[in-house]
């Protein structure tokens, strides 16, 4: 058996509504349990943890999956397996898919309602969204399996919507990758729908997703955003919304946060937005 990770968190929507047996009936949602090992309760039951167990199995019937100690609701059949997150990408909204492994390139504190996970070799990140936030014990380095449904944004950001989500265990965050604006957002991956958009007019590789860093001067600001521009063509919004206080106009710094989109116009412009996590991801030269 593998050793148990430093710290870890199991959340997961439980409804335990049609098993056989004296848990009929009894339901518990969105609870939050220790998987380094441990107990919670709720709703008359109490459910035992053991240390470094993950999703990795179920059993069920026509109306329950039992996942490992836990009953999730069934959706009819068992999660697709994938082993890249840009395969996410490409699926249908409403496919039901398992993805474990990834490493998050945001923690519990720097979103609302959201996190992203990210590839370890950088090349492709996805949002996580989840309705029972926020996730107990996630950090930027945590290594986290994810089972849930593909959706898209009203912006057009390809997404899981999380029914639950595993630390397994952690690793170093991974650093950010450098970008002139131009480059930001990119192309169309795949075929959209079927795929993520990217920027309108983009080209080059899609970087919805990923964790980047942007520098430039600050030429503009509006209600929860400023402007940056380094130059290339392509002034870049950043979402001020998780920052202390926005960068001044006139000032040159550098961000690192997510890419991510923007639509707003008629007709509709995909434009590339940049989401920093916390204040300390703008810094001065």
């Amino acid at each position: 058996m593998a050793a148990a990770p430093r710290y870890g968190w199991l959340l997961a929507a439980l409804a335990l509504s049609g098993p056989p047996g004296w848990t009929q009936g009894l339901r518990i949602d969105w609870h939050s349990i220790n998987s380094g090992g441990g107990t919670a309760s709720g709703a008359g039951l109490v459910l035992h943890a053991s240390a470094g167990q993950a999703v990795a199995g179920y059993a069920g019937n026509a109306s329950t999956r039992h996942w490992v100690g836990f009953w999730h609701p069934e959706t009819g059949a068992a999660p697709q397996v994938l082993h890249r997150i840009e395969q996410a990408k490409t699926l249908p909204d409403g496919e039901y898919v398992s993805i474990a492994g990834k490493i998050a390139t945001s923690g519990a504190a720097d979103f609302q309602g959201f996190f992203y996970l990210e590839e370890a070799d950088r090349s492709s990140g996805i949002r996580i969204t989840v309705p029972g936030w926020p996730v107990p014990g996630l950090l930027e380095g945590s290594v986290v399996q994810v089972v849930g449904t593909t959706g898209t944004t009203a912006d057009g950001e390809r997404h899981i919507v999380a029914s639950s989500v595993v630390i397994t265990s952690s690793s170093a965050p991974l650093r950010p990758l450098g970008m002139i604006q131009r480059s930001i957002g990119g192309g169309d991956l795949g075929a959209p729908p079927l795929g993520q958009y990217g920027v309108t007019g983009g080209r080059g590789v899609n970087t919805v997703g990923l964790l980047i860093r942007a520098w430039g001067t600050v030429t503009s600001s509006g209600s929860g955003y400023v402007v940056l521009d380094d130059g290339s063509g392509s002034p870049l919004r950043v979402d001020t919304s998780t920052l202390p206080a926005p960068p001044e106009t006139g000032s040159f710094v550098t961000i690192i946060g997510i890419s991510s989109l923007k639509t707003e116009g008629s007709p509709p412009q995909r434009l590339p937005l940049l989401l920093p996590r916390r204040g300390s991801d703008v810094s001065l030269p």
